[in-house]
């Protein structure tokens, strides 16, 4: 099935995306009413940023169907269902096409109701929180659906009183959100491998003269996708307490609630899995809680097969195109249940690059609102009888690291890639990954002014139930003898920061939230970089990190030209090498990074090394490149040598940072372990 001609004059448009325009941009928005869970994304002058529906970013995908006839949605339904969880209605997405209504409370409701109650709610709420009405609002839906189904889901608009100007198809906007890294030649094919809570969606795209275009017969299964793998840590549980969870009657309130505490565990348990090799699970039995193991590899035993299924229909997808899996560039990872590693894996076996999304969650959100602005922008040029600004070709993201593949040089422009920061919490029933920060960057001119800066944006968020990409490591402090502390004398070298000064070619910025939550760019120029939570400024020879409480808080060197190939430092028992020395207070968390065009790269949380530090301290810090080549560097393709994610009231220097060869075998090097 192939992309109508609408769809693709509207692709097409993504060419000549506007950025500067005679005046200021009113926003725009995309919205993807997903099966489990609701996500917009804004559009304007600054570019694309996901819009903070909760404090988990995103809004859960749920009714309320009311006695009195009214419909409730997401957070609010959850909060009525407190009273009446027999009038809550989820999934209702998969039911639309079918002529048998919901009956809620005896009364039939039909899905696409329901969903034209979110978009008349969700867009409400962001027009209260922006002060104004969005210009322009673009929808999508799954590319699998035929002329019926898209029937049905266009009489959404009309139902909820929302002005939507396009629907685009969910695989469409993913490829949009996502090709910012890498320029996407023409014939170029990629494919969109979608797996969410409860349905799998697999498509095929050539970027073409006008745009990216649907190939062959996109294929979806309804019934596949986070929810079940849910289902098999929760068969995994009941077998290790003797059936005792399948014999919980969800009809009785006490044990109805036990059922609602043991799913909820069981999703964070499937989350924490996605970046650890083992989780506790507790369970609530006889007013205590039941400790339960539950290793990686028992889930992917028990999940294999579905991901199987999946892969199986990507494949079939590929082939109803007329190509065969060799013509596929990458293969994109979308949906939250894509960050589990064996589906990564599973996809990878195709043979083809494998990108993961920076948010499954907010990809298509994003993807949405690239389009929503391009139509705003294309409005404003041409109400104020302006010429069209300079076109901005589509980019594809840098493949995740495949086993046995090669890393793929960056081409074309680039843009500035903004490093994600993240918080690791422990959780009370599982030990979980928490992120929560929306990224908003600004491209910088090469001469590194901000006065010149032209505006661009870069989303990247997680809620509290998804886990970071890449893993992170952890590091520890090596025992030494005391007859091998002498470091190896390195013969090949990239310094970042050494001498009191960067490198040339490489840019410093600081990266935090402000109070609204919502995470800006700061570029180093003359000695100083100032946000919440972080001063960096240039002292005594070094760069000195001011953390304050109040949320986490990053710097790091970039480059904005060419990569830096580490290959060599890196074959050659390379480390990252760099002194340390604390000033004043105590680091809660501190984590270092390295990227080569994110999602690319590997992190290593140095936070019980430095707690060794006694203030007034420095210390030599040398971290293996096995360290983030473990969580999914490329060496070879280095953009981001350096960053320092933290967190708490602590005063650090850092000096004399670069990466050596053989410093890796060096005795005092950190050790890394999971």
């Amino acid at each position: 099935m192939g992309a109508s001609g609408r769809e693709r004059d509207h692709i097409a448009s993504h060419r000549s995306s506007i950025v500067c325009s005679v005046g200021p941009m009113r926003y725009s928005i995309g919205v993807d009413l997903g099966t489990t869970s609701l996500a917009v994304a804004i559009g304007d002058d600054l570019g694309t940023r996901a819009a903070q529906l909760s404090p988990v970013l995103v809004e859960p995908s749920v009714a309320l169907c009311a006695a009195d006839g009214t419909i409730l949605t997401g957070q609010a339904a959850l909060d009525a269902a407190a009273d009446d969880p027999t009038r809550l209605v989820r999934g209702f997405k998969r039911r639309l096409g079918d002529p048998t209504p919901i009956i809620v409370g005896g009364v039939g409701f039909a899905p696409e109701a329901l969903m034209a109650a979110q978009l008349r709610d969700v867009v409400a709420r962001i027009t209260e929180l922006q002060g104004e009405a969005p210009a322009h609002v673009v929808l999508t839906c799954p590319a699998a659906w035929g002329p019926y189904r898209r029937e049905q889901f266009a009489q959404i608009a009309e139902l909820s009183g929302v002005a939507v100007d396009e629907i685009v198809t969910e695989p469409v906007a993913t490829a949009t959100s996502v090709s910012r890294d890498r320029p996407l030649d023409d014939g170029a094919i990629v494919a969109v491998f979608d797996l969410g809570g409860r349905t799998f969606d697999a498509t095929v795209l050539r970027m073409g003269a006008d745009g990216l275009e649907v190939l062959g017969t996109p294929e979806g299964v309804e019934h596949l996708g986070g929810d079940d793998f849910d289902d098999a840590i929760r068969g995994l549980l009941d077998q290790r307490v003797g059936g005792r969870i399948s014999a919980l009657d969800a009809a009785k309130p006490d044990e109805a609630a036990t059922l609602a505490a043991i799913d909820e565990a069981c999703t964070l348990a499937k989350e924490a899995l996605s970046v650890r090799e083992e989780t506790v699970v507790r369970l609530p039995f006889d007013d205590a809680d039941h400790p339960i193991t539950i290793m990686r590899a028992d889930l992917e035993r028990s999940i294999r097969p579905a991901v199987g299924l999946a892969v199986a229909a990507l494949l079939r997808t590929i082939h109803s195109a007329g190509i065969d899996a060799d013509a596929v560039s990458t293969v994109i990872l979308a949906g939250g249940s894509s960050r589990i590693p064996l589906v990564a894996e599973e996809v990878a076996s195709i043979g083809r690059p494998v990108a993961a999304t920076h948010h499954p969650k907010f990809t298509v959100a994003l993807g949405a609102a690239e389009r929503a602005r391009a139509i705003a922008a294309s409005a404003l040029a041409i109400d104020g009888d302006a010429a069209a600004a300079s076109v901005a070709t589509p980019v594809i993201a840098s493949p995740a690291p495949v086993p046995g593949s090669a890393p793929t040089a960056p081409r074309g422009p680039r843009r500035l890639r903004i490093p994600r920061g993240y918080a690791l919490v422990a959780g009370a029933a599982v030990a979980a990954l928490v992120a929560g920060a929306i990224v908003v960057g600004a491209m910088l001119g090469r001469d590194g002014d901000p006065d010149t800066a032209a505006p661009d944006a870069n989303v990247q968020s997680e809620s509290s139930t998804e886990p970071s990409v890449p893993p992170t490591v952890t590091a520890t402090a090596a025992p030494v003898p005391a007859s091998a502390q002498d470091e190896a004398e390195a013969t090949v070298a990239s310094p970042v920061f050494t001498g009191g000064s960067s490198t040339t070619g490489l840019d410093l910025f600081v990266q935090s939230a402000d109070p609204s939550g919502v995470w800006g760019l700061t570029p180093f120029v003359d000695g100083e970089a100032i946000r919440p939570n972080l001063t960096l400024t240039q002292s005594d020879g070094g760069l000195r990190a001011l953390w304050t409480s109040g949320g986490p808080a990053q710097f790091y060197a970039q480059t904005l030209g060419d990569p830096l190939d580490l290959g060599e430092i890196a074959d050659d028992d390379g480390a990252l090498v760099f002194d340390v020395t604390l000033n004043a207070g105590t680091a809660d968390h501190l984590e270092i990074a390295t990227h080569c065009g994110y999602p690319c790269g590997g992190s290593v949380d140095v936070t019980s090394v430095i707690a060794n530090v006694a203030q007034g301290e420095t210390t030599h810090v040398i971290i293996p490149v096995e360290c983030f080549t473990a969580s999914g560097l490329l060496p070879e393709s280095v953009d981001t040598p350096f960053l320092a994610l933290g967190s708490g009231d602590v005063d650090m220097t850092f000096r004399e940072i670069r990466w050596e060869n053989l410093a890796g075998a060096d005795p005092t090097a950190v050790r890394c372990g999971p």
